[in-house]
């Protein structure tokens, strides 16, 4: 593959929980609802197992994307929902089968929270750009009651996390999203006490001088809700972001009540529905994020 390859996101799927719950009725706020500038409202919850979930969200990318399945070589599923010792994880060949993905080979990738999806979008490009892979399917997806078995409220109330998956087609196709770059970072300092707030401003400011450098663009370049973030709390993502240089404006913050927070499928749900509802045409980041960890890929819309 030539020096000048790029990679390019080419179209995308998600699946949500079906069954809608109120936030407001998790036993954690028997006393009363959450804080009002968290800004949850409901969460998702599945009827079924993680790969009810998958399936949907992996055939919708490639619905959406034009693409062949079995053009696809290379799987990077996101999850931490497929236990070895389980049922899912033996299915999971049948499922790739049946969407007739049988040329791909199943990575799963791990250890960095809700922050992974979108640390496997910069190694996909990095595959797609080198020739190592000539079509990856990114998929994320996760079952709460599998991953936090302790309950839906977790870090004191900053996420309500909720049933849901997403995937996206990544290629050298020169359609929908070029992927120009992405950067990450580990606040390891959150774990000591007294010095979580402090790590994590630090960790988002890094992450996103990191991203600029990478990319050549800036937070100027970006428009109206054009930060795809992790669904956190409104109040803590504002303060965040805005000490990384990202104005209120520019984030997207319309799916925090809808859906709560999909672990690490938000970013590409809150695309998937910043496109459909005809956001103002800009570059876009999808930032992933947890307690420790911070990842972010920027994309920009290929011009016809």
């Amino acid at each position: 593959m030539s020096a000048g390859a790029a990679a390019y996101v080419n179209g995308l799927g998600t699946e949500l929980g079906a069954i809608r719950r109120k936030v407001a009725e998790l036993p954690e706020y028997a006393d009363g609802p959450p804080d009002a500038g968290t800004g949850f409202a409901e969460y998702r919850e599945a009827e079924g197992g993680i790969l009810g979930l998958l399936g949907p969200a992996m055939r919708g990318a490639l619905d959406a994307s034009g693409t062949d399945p079995a053009t696809v070589d290379t799987v990077l599923l996101a999850t931490e929902s497929l236990p070895a010792d389980g049922p899912d994880r033996t299915a999971l060949t049948g499922l790739l089968s049946d969407l007739g993905l049988r040329r791909a080979y199943p990575l799963m990738l791990g250890l960095a929270d809700c922050s992974t999806a979108i640390t496997a979008f910069d190694i996909a490009a990095s595959l797609v750009r080198s020739g190592a892979s000539g079509t990856v399917l990114v998929v994320s997806g996760d079952l709460v009651r599998t991953v936090l078995p302790g309950g839906r409220v977790v870090l004191g109330g900053t996420a309500v996390a909720g049933d849901g998956a997403a995937a996206a087609v990544v290629s050298g196709r020169r359609y929908g999203w070029e992927l120009l770059g992405g950067a990450r970072r580990i606040a390891h300092e959150a774990a000591t006490p007294g010095h979580r707030m402090g790590a994590q401003l630090a960790m988002y400011q890094g992450m996103f001088a990191d991203l600029w450098a990478a990319t050549g663009l800036t937070s100027r370049d970006l428009g109206t809700g054009a930060v795809l973030p992790s669904n956190l709390a409104r109040d803590a993502l504002r303060t965040f972001l805005g000490e990384a240089g990202i104005a209120d404006a520019q984030v997207y913050l319309d799916n925090v009540p809808r859906i709560a927070h999909c672990l690490g499928s938000d970013p590409l749900i809150n695309l998937a529905d910043r496109t459909a509802g005809g956001g103002a045409p800009s570059p876009v980041v999808l930032l992933g994020t947890s307690a420790v960890h911070a990842a972010a890929v920027l994309l920009r819309p290929v011009e016809e």
